[in-house]
């Protein structure tokens, strides 16, 4: 029986967990917490949700404070979690290939980093240039 902590990271409106992925193995346990102290939202996959105990709501807010399941099965399934920096975020579809681990996943496709300018190619402004 063993233990693993991801410690979760948000910036700029992108979560990054501390591993992509935790081994599934009956009676080990998965700990999740904000290294920083904001609040992270877990949307776990109906796969990882039925072998997850305590069954997890959708979505568990996760902090500073650790919040623990343990896995109450080893069978390969489409196990995965989307981090999400809100509770109401829109998810894209949970992947349905079975594996052996919980994947940990962050969707990028709401966060824009930087500045942003759709005027230009790329949606990047370029620095200026010098007229020297």
């Amino acid at each position: 029986m063993s233990s693993t902590t991801i410690i979760l990271i948000s910036e700029q409106g992108a979560v990054s967990p501390s591993q992509p992925s935790v081994a599934v193995n009956t009676a080990d346990a998965v700990s999740f917490a904000t290294g920083d102290g904001s609040t992270v939202y877990l949307f776990f996959s109906p796969g990882a949700a039925s072998i997850l105990s305590p069954a997890p709501a959708s979505p568990v807010a996760v902090s500073s404070t650790p919040v623990t399941f343990s896995f109450t099965a080893s069978t390969p399934g489409a196990y995965s979690v989307y981090l999400e920096t809100s509770a109401t975020a829109p998810l894209p579809e949970f992947p349905v290939a079975p594996s052996s681990t919980l994947a940990l996943l962050t969707d990028l496709s709401n966060v824009t980093f930087g500045v942003v300018n759709p005027g230009t190619k790329g949606g990047v402004t370029p620095p200026p240039t010098s007229d020297s």
